[in-house]
């Protein structure tokens, strides 16, 4: 068994810097390889969170809704854009055209995961999206499952209206059941959807939402004062701190697994790819060791192992 200290073959910072340039040419998110891993990284996740990830969802539509739909005077775009949500099309495109900007900040989506989708099938002339309208629609969203909430104009505190939580609730409260909290019954300041706008705007997550007489944890989790999704920040952290944990497992203990693998020490190289999730592997062999977030057995765990297959 391998015991001498060897240095093996990784930059995991560059190779995530590398990967995120790589896939985000597709994307249309600009990477400087120049700038810090965890900006770069931050970057990508606050332009990735923001996408709709194209697969088949189930179609819901408020009940209120989806009886006034035959006089809607936008019927055949609220219906086109539903199908393409059912068929698991591109909905991004009706989207803000602002969306794949870094410093854009949908807080409606970080509070609530409530996104709004621009009602014009004309595409845009200067974009890869639709006109840009007044007219909105509204719709929460999860991995299986599209809820239409209704139809709006883009006017003040619209974005943070409470009624689009409040429909949730009236008509889809098992959606919304896990983050109903049951010892609070009152929140302070009471705001109006204008002022929680103005809070939104200057940096504030409120955290929850008294929607009827129940308080919610917000559903989008909420963001930092820098304007990101806390979701944004915590798998950006989480990612950070897989590497550097990959790292000294490694340094301290990489002839071991090299042994594990039945991989020449001399060669090996250990990089991170980018795929349908982050994965490391032994470059020379080609071996996918794991995926994000697991991390690499043990020192006593892979010693136990291998005298195991001795």
């Amino acid at each position: 068994m391998l015991n001498e200290t060897i240095m093996f073959k990784k930059n995991f910072e560059d190779d995530i810097k590398y990967e995120i340039k790589r896939i985000s040419y597709n994307i249309g998110i600009k990477v400087k390889l120049t700038d810090r891993i965890d900006k770069i990284l931050r970057d990508y996740l606050t332009v990735r969170f923001k996408l709709i990830s194209l697969k088949k969802r189930n179609i819901r539509f408020n009940p209120d809704f989806l009886s006034e739909l035959d006089s809607h005077h936008q019927k055949k775009e609220i219906e086109f854009i539903s199908q393409i949500a059912k068929k698991g099309g591109n909905l991004n495109i009706f989207q803000s055209k602002r969306l794949f900007q870094t410093g854009f900040h949908d807080y409606l989506m970080s509070e609530w995961n409530i996104y709004h989708f621009h009602l014009s099938l004309e595409k845009d002339k200067k974009s890869k999206f639709v006109k840009q309208v007044n007219n909105l629609l509204f719709a929460y969203i999860e991995d299986n499952q599209v809820i239409f909430l209704g139809t709006d104009d883009h006017k003040e505190g619209i974005f943070a209206d409470v009624k689009w939580i409040e429909i949730i609730h009236d008509y889809f409260p098992e959606v919304i059941e896990k983050y109903k909290d049951d010892t609070i019954k009152e929140i302070s300041p009471k705001l109006n959807s204008v002022e929680r706008q103005i809070l939104w705007n200057k940096g504030y997550t409120i955290g929850m939402t008294k929607v009827r007489d129940v308080v919610y944890h917000n559903p989008g989790i909420g963001r930092s004062v820098s304007g990101h999704s806390s979701k944004v920040i915590s798998t950006e952290i989480e990612i950070l701190s897989w590497i550097y944990k990959l790292n000294e497992q490694i340094d301290d203990y990489g002839n071991l697994l090299c042994e594990y693998l039945n991989v020449d020490t001399e060669n090996a190289e250990f990089k991170i790819k980018f795929n349908d999730n982050l994965e490391i592997i032994e470059q020379t062999s080609g071996i996918k060791i794991l995926d994000f977030p697991q991390i690499l057995l043990n020192k006593e765990e892979l010693i136990n192992k291998l005298n195991k297959n001795l």
